[in-house]
């Protein structure tokens, strides 16, 4: 019997949707979500409760995504003041796990060689705050940023304190990013503490005339799982014969980070979320809740 529990993330819907895609996860039959730091301080700034809408729809706000400013070391101390101010935040939710992203940075005059210390520095930093909280912190490597081939998600991991750095893969990031997944999943297998499940429409990225990635599927080329490339019965089936106790999401990236098919999504995110969780139905798995 597989034993995986599977939650979905929230970045399917905008972020002032944060309402709706916690309804519709918790309708849907998932245990838990992902949010953005941004997305809780953004409620607590207009004295809203969040933590009430996830009481309400009996919800686990399994981890958080914080994203912070990698490769500049001037900066470092600003950045991780202002992802502990989030982390901060999310205590009141007892979720166990902070998920750590780097941003967004043009690519075509990137060399991490110049930066990769300072991006180890700053992980093993954060991390040892973060653990400082009774919270775990996993790195998530992520296209377009600081760290997305094979050879940088190779050079961080084996380059962080693993005592305080984990590691949440996203497979469809990671194929996106020209790496196969599984490989990267079994190498490091040991880290992961948590793992975004998501399918990819596959092929190298293509741009437009202005530069912009053609988006086939309005999910910036990712897919509902079972509509892609990305081999995610061979993936879930190593993650079953380990055993792996810990995390996992199910993701797709919202519309409204699409360049060039924003308002022209595959499907409506409601639709996208209960395709992925049929396709896991197909696989075997039928008890999506926490037991």
């Amino acid at each position: 019997m597989n034993h995986l529990r599977f939650g979905h993330t929230a970045i399917t819907w905008p972020n002032e949707g944060i309402e709706e895609a916690v309804s519709e996860i918790a309708a849907c039959g998932y245990w838990g979500t992902e949010t953005f730091g941004w997305v809780l301080e953004d409620w607590e700034s207009r004295n809203r409760s969040l933590l009430a809408v996830f009481e309400r729809h009996q919800l686990q706000l399994t981890s958080l995504y914080c994203h912070l400013e990698l490769t500049d070391s001037p900066k470092r101390r600003d950045a991780i003041d202002k992802v502990m101010e989030w982390v901060d935040l999310y205590l009141k939710f007892q979720g166990p796990v902070v998920v750590i992203g780097g941003t967004m940075l043009n690519r075509s005059s990137y060399a991490f060689s110049d930066h990769a210390s300072d991006i180890i520095l700053t992980l093993n930093e954060l991390a040892k705050r973060i653990a400082d909280k009774g919270l775990l912190c996993c790195f998530h490597p992520h296209t377009g940023t600081a760290v997305e081939t094979e050879e940088e998600i190779r050079r961080v991991l084996e380059g962080v304190d693993s005592r305080y750095v984990a590691f949440a893969p996203d497979v469809g990031q990671i194929a996106k990013g020209g790496t196969d997944p599984a490989r990267i999943i079994q190498e490091y297998y040991e880290l992961i503490r948590m793992l975004h499940l998501k399918d990819y429409i596959g092929g190298p990225i293509e741009t437009d005339a202005e530069g912009r990635q053609i988006d086939a599927t309005g999910f910036l080329g990712y897919t509902p799982l079972g509509m892609g490339t990305v081999d995610l019965r061979s993936i879930l089936q190593y993650l079953e014969d380990k055993g792996y106790p810990y995390y996992a999401l199910v993701e797709l990236d919202g519309n409204q980070w699409s360049p060039t098919r924003r308002g022209n999504p595959l499907m409506p995110a409601p639709e996208a979320i209960r395709t992925s969780k049929q396709y896991l139905e197909r696989l075997g798995y039928r008890n999506f809740k926490i037991t």
